[in-house]
């Protein structure tokens, strides 16, 4: 995993080199393309939209490398393709992808977007989420809006000119391109060819208004002061290729205006939503529900890092499901489920890692209780048994497999020589693997009657039981010292904190310091995530308590590292995973100062304002721009706002609701899609619940201020007041 970034001052010397030296003719191109090819630069942000089989990734710079708004388009059932952006299906290696971009022609001269001069972000318009861009072309302002028609393999593109600062009358050309290659036209659409697929670009005016030029589709127009004109364009794809006289309908059918929104607004009611008065909580849900959708397939394959990995973890996609399932989209939610299911767990029960399996000693076993949590959601969430009745014999499998003698010692717990961060260290006990060890059983004895392994009870819950006093109690080998929870302990007891071993690239600090330290790593906080101690309890809060130097470790603009950054083999900085983490156990603990100041970092850090969030942000000088995007903190948003902030979860399959909103907050209304039904829920007030009423009926409140929901509900009005 070697990542690489270029310092403030070595790319501020680039662009000087690049805008000031005349004597430069193709160098500057090729740079450019270069530094566009870098999944992380500074400003950079991206749309995820997918619509079908067809994923589009829109990149939002802040930094002049051309034109500051285009897209990449792949395949998202190939989740090896998104790994680079030089494999997008429109990728032109003599330009890259600058051809998507829009030029606006006035006066004989391209006008596109420019970095400095663009303002990007998600809107919600006629119930569709779009992405709109904002710049200016001479005197004329341009506003871009691009979404994804549900199942259509196609996006509509409208552009709006308004002559906001012109004086007169002027002529006007928009410019929409493909690549360079074999490309056919037709009255007023251009389509390319290529072995990855097949991209049209239709106008939906006149073809007497259409020319063409090279790769080009042109519109001309005149427009005057003041005048607003949109025009309606389509991306239309067939990836992969597929049969050409199919396409060419489709292609028609746009052409000739037949497009109905019917089904993408369908889709998009039938996902949840939050009406907050906080707009930090309010827009980050927004984000990562308008998010999430684009990053999974209609078949369940999920690239775990986007321009980064190109491969697939139980863990990351488990979490994502989970996040899925807390935006309301079931149906993704299962796919990606059935996929993990049938594809990336084997009959013995192993996990699949980066989209292969591993030898025995190197198996990450958080992934069974990660997969267990998101498949109890769905159940829960959906009344929907199907997943697991039919893997049951897999699940059986998978949850025995850690309890095997060559993972399982006489202590009670696991052991091995990877650790969840997936360094290799020498054998030993690691936390995270206990905590989600017992999470997988406790979930697997509760749903044990659905997947008929009644037999097996008896063994998983001595298992657990005994694991869990391991971990908290054992005089040796217990993994809590100093009142607060610890990474990991030696096979003879002790703690494992100074480490030194090789990093991956010249500047890691694993490489330039002579010793390394693991703690504090963010992991600890999992046992407060899950429910494994009360989030309340002092060994909770002193946990968090030493949590706190990740933050800030080694920079100055905010984040949490995923641990102590001098063990850090590749790329230090603030880790998107990590912060999330911590920031729902902060919550859970009623740490509000904290998780606030954590929650707020997260909206403002370069992503927070799309919902597609890398998975650091890279502060060293020689290691190339691949912190790509990932899946996974977007969902752990989600998970943050419905079940650590609304404080929605599930006991022995009943909804409990305990609100956990920050002291001071006006109240939430949400529209929460559960089973085939929907439930209003409408907090007042914020503190402890005072009363509740369900359905027009006062509920029970639990003995800690819960509102426990009748075991029959099925959806309905909630409202609970607060002190």
């Amino acid at each position: 995993m070697k990542k690489r970034i270029l310092s403030l001052c070595v790319w501020r010397g680039i662009l000087a080199l690049l805008l000031t030296s005349a004597a430069v003719s193709a160098a500057p191109d090729s740079t450019m393309i270069h530094l566009n090819n870098y999944s992380y630069f500074y400003g950079r942000q991206y749309y995820v939209l997918r619509s079908g089989r067809t994923q589009m990734f829109i990149q939002a710079d802040k930094v002049d490398l051309g034109s500051a708004f285009t897209y990449l388009l792949f395949d998202a059932e190939n989740s090896h393709q998104s790994a680079r952006k030089d494999s997008a299906c429109n990728y032109d290696p003599r330009s890259g992808f600058e051809t998507s971009a829009l030029e606006v022609k006035m006066g004989g001269y391209p006008f596109v977007a420019l970095g400095q001069n663009t303002m990007t972000r998600w809107i919600y318009e006629d119930g569709i989420p779009k992405v709109e861009a904002v710049w200016w072309a001479g005197g004329i302002e341009v506003t871009e809006k691009i979404f994804a028609l549900a199942g259509a393999n196609a996006f509509e593109r409208t552009v709006t000119l308004s002559g906001k600062q012109i004086i007169g009358r002027e002529s006007i050309e928009l410019r929409l391109g493909i690549p360079e290659g074999k490309i056919e036209r037709s009255n007023n659409e251009i389509t390319y060819s290529s072995e990855k697929g097949r991209v049209s670009i239709v106008a939906d005016v006149p073809p007497s208004r259409v020319s063409f030029a090279s790769n080009y589709l042109q519109v001309s127009d005149t427009i005057s002061p003041h005048e607003t004109q949109t025009f309606r364009t389509f991306i239309v794809t067939q990836i992969p290729t597929g049969g050409e006289n199919d396409f060419a309908k489709r292609v028609n059918q746009f052409a000739n205006g037949k497009v109905s929104f019917q089904r993408t607004r369908h889709r998009w009611a039938e996902l949840s939503s939050i009406d907050s008065r906080d707009s930090v909580i309010q827009n980050l849900y927004d984000n990562v529900r308008f998010t999430l959708p684009g990053y999974v397939s209609n078949v369940g394959i999920m690239d775990a890092g986007v321009f980064e990995y190109g491969g697939q973890w139980i863990r990351d996609a488990s979490n994502t499901a989970e996040g899925l399932i807390r935006i309301g989209d079931f149906d993704l939610a299962r796919s990606l489920l059935g996929y993990m299911l049938d594809k990336m767990i084997n009959d013995n029960g192993t996990t699949m890692i980066s989209s292969s399996y591993v030898n025995p000693e190197d198996e990450e076993f958080d992934q069974m209780g990660e997969l267990w949590d998101a498949l109890r959601d769905y159940y829960y969430w959906t009344g929907d048994s199907s997943l697991l009745v039919d893997n049951s014999s897999k699940l059986i499998a998978m949850t025995n497999r850690p309890l095997m003698p060559v993972f399982l010692d006489s202590t009670g717990m696991v052991h091995n020589k990877r650790e969840y961060w997936e360094r290799f260290l020498t054998d030993g006990y690691e936390l995270a693997y206990q905590v989600y060890i017992i999470r997988g059983l406790r979930d697997a004895i509760e749903l044990a009657p659905v997947i008929r392994a009644e037999k097996y009870v008896s063994r998983w819950r001595s298992a657990e039981k005994k694991m869990l006093h391991a971990m908290l109690d054992n005089p040796k080998f217990k993994l809590v010292h100093g009142g607060a929870f610890i990474k990991r302990r030696s096979m003879t007891g002790q703690i494992v904190d100074t480490v030194r071993y090789r990093g991956y690239v010249v500047d890691a600090p694993a490489v330039t310091e002579s010793l390394q330290r693991l703690m504090p790593d963010a992991s600890m906080a999992l046992p407060i995530i899950l429910g494994i101690v009360k989030p309340n309890s002092f060994l909770a809060k002193k946990t968090l308590e030493d949590l706190q130097p990740l933050w800030d470790m080694r920079w100055s603009f905010g984040g949490y590292d995923r641990y102590n950054t001098s063990s850090q083999p590749d790329q230090p900085g603030p880790w998107l995973i990590a912060t999330t983490l911590i920031l729902r156990a902060e919550q859970d603990a009623g740490m509000y100062r904290l998780s606030r100041r954590t929650l707020d970092w997260l909206y403002h850090v370069q992503g927070g304002h799309t919902g597609a969030f890398f998975e650091e942000i890279p502060i060293n000088r020689h290691q190339e721009f691949t912190a790509g995007i990932l899946p996974w903190p977007a969902a752990e948003v989600a998970s943050f706002v419905i079940k650590d902030w609304l404080g929605i979860r599930f006991s022995n399959g009943r909804m409990i609701i305990k609100p956990n909103l920050y002291p001071g907050s006006k109240g939430v209304d949400a529209d929460i899609r559960y089973r085939n039904s929907r439930i209003r829920l409408s907090l007042e007030g914020s503190g402890k619940v005072n009363r509740a009423v369900v359905n027009g009926v006062v509920a029970k409140l639990g003995e800690d201020g819960s509102v426990e929901l009748p075991i029959d509900f099925r959806g309905g009005t909630v409202r609970i007041f607060m002190k």
